[in-house]
């Protein structure tokens, strides 16, 4: 009996060991066999596709096998790893991916590894805002990983584009903010990012919105003072916003401070091209000011002084040395000096003053068609030389003229003489075919003589007011000129007699004074108005 019941026994044990030995290696066998090669070629350092197929089938495999417990979550997140992998051979898979790991998730919720990959896989599946969720979820445990700060990181700038995009500057900031805060592709932000709020300013205030211009000033410079950064151009827009109706002393204040701003922060990440722009910036608005300060005073209180011209001239050198290719400081100056020019002289030295601007290589040189043709126009119009040589001219035609009586001619001589010592060569007399005009080749003349009277006299009379007598007497003997030009055929010895006073007027007018000769009353007025 008792033989019977250890053979009994030892049949129990051996089916026992058996079943354990089947329930516990064979079966487990199943899954753990291919897992475990699957995770072999997963271990390599490159993933081939190939590797990357056999893998997934060799988890195919397992799971069909019916793991459980751990092994049943290591083959699924094996599983989830494979299709992510293979996602960048088929785009497809990486939603079956993301699938298999919000199952996983939702069993057995995320360890480190199983939130790694998720927040890897919603990056790639382009739907970052889950990504930069997950990884504020289980932003304690992925801290330490790259792979996970660098795949939310690049969510967060595709979120910030997008927002700016939209014009949704605090948005774009907060996502901006992020990625510096996980330290990694920061060097991906643009340069312009760290001056949204200015450059949302800029946008308004160009679409004369200035009242939300200022608030995004106000913004950019809050959060640059937070962040002990430069407040240029935050500055600088606000200043715009009070431009137009600032006062000049309050501004010239303020543009000292931004100033000195800027030369306490030259040590920050601004490039120092882009610190030159600024500083270009506040010289030249500091050389404005100047202006808005001439233009506030009285009416009639006198042309700039010999203080005000240096100050100017101080502005103007400093914006020079700020940007030697900018044409902004000879334009303003050469204006400025034009318009209040006294002689030709000061004249002369305005016109240089510009075409020294206008002879800048660059984009940055004086364009401004009016300027180049206000310098042209100057240019042909040329000084008193000019109208020496054109007036000689005419005296010479006169002289060569058969209809010319003789005593005019003598006269016109004498003057002609007078001018001997301010020009090289008086010329000789001009022959002219002695054939009578024709009322249309008179009347062309006539023509032609006004414009060329007025070309010679305009560098004499340009600075004098319109009352002068200079002006008066001009104007009378032209008007005088046109009068009897519609009387000529009947009147022709007094059309002759006009034409010589008008020359007579002209060369007179051009001598010095102390070489005229006995002139009628016009001349005595032209006179008493130089003296003047």
């Amino acid at each position: 009996m008792n033989a019977v019941l250890i053979v009994v026994c030892a049949l129990l044990l051996v089916v026992c060991l058996a079943g354990a030995w089947y329930f516990l290696v064979v079966v487990p066998s199943r899954w753990r066999v291919p897992l475990h090669e699957a995770l072999v070629l997963l271990g390599r350092d490159r993933h081939q596709r190939a590797d990357l197929e056999q893998a997934d089938r060799l988890l195919d495999r397992a799971m069909n096998a019916g793991p459980r417990g751990r092994d049943l979550a290591d083959t699924r997140f094996a599983h989830a790893f494979v299709r992510a992998m293979l996602g960048t051979y088929q785009s497809d898979r990486y939603w079956a991916a993301a699938t298999a790991v919000d199952s996983l998730a939702t069993a057995s919720g995320h360890d480190p590894a199983g939130a790694h990959l998720a927040v890897w896989l919603q990056h790639k599946l382009e739907r970052h805002e889950r990504a930069v969720e997950l990884y504020r979820e289980h932003e304690a445990v992925l801290a330490g990983r790259p792979g996970a700060r660098t795949a939310a990181a690049s969510s967060h700038l595709h979120l910030a584009g997008a927002h700016w995009r939209r014009r949704e500057t605090d948005e774009a900031m907060h996502h901006f903010d992020r990625v510096r805060d996980l330290g990694v592709l920061t060097d991906e932000i643009p340069k312009a990012a760290a001056n949204l709020h200015v450059l949302k300013g800029i946008q308004l205030f160009f679409d004369h919105r200035h009242a939300d211009a200022r608030a995004a000033f106000e913004a950019a410079r809050e959060r640059a003072t937070e962040r002990e950064q430069s407040t240029v151009e935050a500055e600088l827009g606000l200043l715009a916003c009070d431009w137009e109706a600032g006062d000049p002393e309050e501004l010239e204040g303020r543009l000292t401070r931004i100033a000195e701003n800027l030369a306490t922060h030259q040590e920050d990440e601004t490039d120092e091209e882009y610190r030159k722009q600024l500083r270009t910036a506040v010289v030249l608005l500091w050389v404005t000011t100047l202006l808005r300060r001439w233009a506030s005073r009285p009416a009639e209180s006198g042309a700039p002084g010999s203080d005000d011209r240096r100050e100017l001239a101080d502005r103007v050198n400093e914006l020079i040395e700020a940007d030697e290719e900018l044409g902004d400081p000879f334009l303003v100056e050469g204006l400025i000096w034009y318009y209040f020019a006294a002689n030709e002289g000061e004249r002369d030295t305005a016109l240089a003053i510009l075409e020294r601007g206008m002879g800048l290589q660059g984009a940055k040189a004086i364009a401004v068609p009016e300027v180049l043709e206000l310098v042209e126009k100057e240019r042909a119009l040329g000084g008193q030389g000019d109208a020496l040589s054109r007036f000689l001219r005419l005296v010479h035609e006169f002289l060569a003229d058969p209809a010319v009586p003789a005593r005019h001619r003598d006269e016109l001589r004498s003057l002609r003489d007078q001018f001997a010592r301010y020009a090289d060569d008086l010329g000789e007399d001009l022959a002219l075919p002695q054939r009578p005009d024709s009322p249309e080749e008179l009347r062309q003349r006539i023509d032609a003589m006004r414009r060329r009277i007025e070309l010679i006299i305009y560098p004499r009379l340009r600075d004098l007011p319109e009352d002068a007598p200079s002006r008066v007497v001009l104007r009378e003997r032209l008007a005088e000129l046109d009068e009897v030009a519609e009387l000529f055929a009947a009147q022709a010895e007094v059309l002759h007699q006009s034409e010589h006073q008008l020359v007579i007027t002209t060369g007179e007018f051009l001598l010095p004074q102390e070489e005229w000769g006995q002139g009628d009353g016009a001349v005595d007025s032209v006179g008493a108005d130089v003296e003047a």
